[in-house]
């Protein structure tokens, strides 16, 4: 069964074999993002199966050092004809759960699941289908960022920052006590430019551990790195140190060509000096969320 998806403007096509059960558990997660079939052409067509992984030949282009994120390690081949092959498996584990094939074009997905059945199954099928979406549709100036973010006042504002350092909870910070402050996405929004040149912020299918997947769009009001600290604090960036900062929380596979991390590094330039680029050294409180508004609230405003 087909079903055409809309994230962040960029359609892509999802085929999956009937009642395949890592889908049926992840499929909630599309909902608000269908969109009906149409004469528009996917920038990525997906198609998942469920049988033994089949056999392929290539040299290995890719491997975490650490094991990869959370308890997934992926690696990356490349096949004789440009095809990329990407394998998914638990950290701990040397059988992949999961493998996906990408031709050298960039705009197919075939993703094959391990039939023996496992409980986290859908989680590397939400892994893989995201790596894929971000692969597509990296060359067209989306970008995906590993960041929480919210919606204030019309406008979005994302807080990134190391694993561990907070990110989730300043988010949590402002809806509990900032009136009118809304959850977008706590894990994996997506920032891309409209035609009039504003950076906007999109709710995805990604959101870590919580449920929040919102067809929702924002204008950026400012981007912020979060650092632990003792007081509450928040300056601006330097230019410089603006796109250093969201580098480190862009989400790109580094082996893919030079023509696309070119356009990867022009988007962010691009982002940098289009939206305010903050960072905030801060308690887990209330004031640091109210500290962090109203300095923000004067950037977004001019």
């Amino acid at each position: 069964m087909k079903q055409l998806y809309k994230v962040a403007n960029n359609v892509f096509a999802v085929s999956v074999s009937e009642g395949l059960r890592a889908w049926t558990t992840l499929k909630p997660r599309f909902a608000e993002f269908a969109t009906p079939l149409s004469a528009e052409k996917p920038v990525l067509e997906v198609e998942v199966k469920s049988m033994e992984l089949p056999e392929y030949a290539g040299e290995r282009i890719y491997e975490p050092v650490h094991g990869g994120i959370g308890f997934i390690s992926s690696c990356a081949s490349r096949m004789g004809d440009g095809s990329l092959a990407l394998e998914f498996r638990h950290v701990a584990d040397a059988e992949p759960r999961l493998l996906m094939i990408m031709p050298s074009t960039l705009d197919r997905a075939d993703i094959t699941i391990a039939s023996d059945g496992d409980d986290n199954d859908s989680y590397f099928l939400s892994h893989a289908l995201m790596i894929a979406f971000m692969i597509a549709t990296c060359g067209n100036g989306t970008l995906l960022f590993h960041s929480s973010a919210v919606v204030y006042s019309g406008k979005a504002y994302l807080f990134q920052g190391k694993s561990g350092t907070g990110k989730s909870t300043h988010a949590r910070l402002w809806t509990e006590h900032i009136v009118g402050a809304e959850l977008l996405n706590d894990d994996n929004p997506l920032i891309s430019f409209a035609e009039d040149g504003t950076a906007m912020a999109y709710g995805s299918p990604w959101s870590g551990k919580t449920h929040c997947y919102r067809n929702v769009a924002a204008p950026v009001g400012a981007i912020v790195r979060i650092v632990r600290g003792a007081e509450n604090s928040l300056r601006r960036l330097a230019p410089l140190k603006a796109y250093a900062s969201l580098t480190a929380s862009v989400f790109f596979m580094p082996f893919l060509s030079e023509e696309l991390r070119e356009k990867r590094h022009k988007t962010i330039e691009r982002l940098a000096g289009s939206v305010a680029c903050c960072e905030m050294h801060c308690r887990p409180d209330a004031d640091a969320a109210l500290t962090c508004m109203r300095g923000l609230m004067i950037y977004a405003n001019n």
